[in-house]
């Protein structure tokens, strides 16, 4: 075990949303502003445990891993065959994993125990790039296919407490997802990557009102610019609300890393941070 791995802080840890990227681009060096920007959210602070909840993983009940050891679940298709080739293996955490499933049922969320699933591309790609040691325990999180937004701000203000616990949570998406764009981006669609962007930071940078934050968030369709075009459906989207949740009504958001789209077939993302 390395020393990083021994050594912990007390202090209370931020909750981050990170921009994992198209598949395994931003470990092949195909995405170099993505890497820079996941290497950037790792946070000073020395987590006993991270938890990960992922856009590519959806489940009901809600799934919480318990795998002792993880292994990969490669989860893209067409790629060079050296992203097949990863090894990454930190150990999980099954205290952990009960721990999460009593706080969410005491929010009346139901969950189940997973102790066969491997890290998604969601999980294991921000997580090569923070933590390439893999020595620090891993418990991954599903999503809930209904992609309801109250149920996904439930589970996040549920984790609140993980905070308390040396825990880092990072919710693994991605802040403009359109396929059809991602793949032939026009300036239109790079113009609503920065608009929407724009919504975010009204929204989540600063202290903010909680119950407000709630109301916009539920009608986030509605409130957000071209909402539907950038985010056609919004499983990229909820591990942004979760962490914000978790953070807790006394958080200060804040952009962690902002990357702008220039016109070159770049949309504008942005990494949040909450503390």
């Amino acid at each position: 075990m390395s020393k990083s791995a021994m050594i912990h802080t007390c202090t209370m840890l931020p909750t981050i949303f990170v921009n994992h990227g198209g598949g395994p681009l931003p470990i092949l060096n195909q995405q170099p502003s993505i890497a820079s920007s996941i290497k950037n959210a790792r946070p000073t602070e020395i987590p006993s445990a991270i938890l990960v909840i992922s856009a590519h993983y959806e489940s009901a009940p809600i799934a919480i891993q318990t795998r002792l050891r993880h292994t990969l679940l490669f989860d893209y298709y067409g790629f060079p065959s050296e992203s097949y080739q990863y090894q990454y293996s930190p150990p999980g955490d099954e205290k952990l994993a009960h721990r999460i499933q009593a706080l969410l049922k005491e929010s009346h969320v139901p969950s189940r125990l997973e102790s066969e699933r491997g890290l998604d591309h969601g999980m294991f790609v921000p997580l090569m790039l923070m933590y390439p040691e893999a020595d620090i325990p891993v418990v991954g999180l599903s999503l809930h296919p209904s992609l309801d937004v109250d149920i996904h701000l439930t589970i996040g203000k549920a984790l609140r407490p993980l905070r308390q616990e040396n825990v880092l949570i990072v919710g693994s998406g991605y802040a403009f997802h359109n396929m059809r764009y991602l793949l032939g981006p026009t300036q239109r669609s790079i113009q609503y990557s920065k608009e929407f962007y724009s919504w975010l930071q009204s929204v989540f940078v600063g202290k903010r009102n909680t119950s407000r934050l709630r109301n916009t968030l539920v009608h986030w369709k509605e409130e957000a610019p071209h909402a539907t075009e950038c985010h056609p459906r919004e499983e990229h989207l909820l591990p942004l609300f979760v962490v914000a949740a978790a953070a807790g009504e006394e958080s200060v958001g804040e952009v962690e890393a902002y990357v702008e789209g220039k016109g070159d077939g770049e949309h504008a993302v942005s990494n949040f941070r909450f503390k």
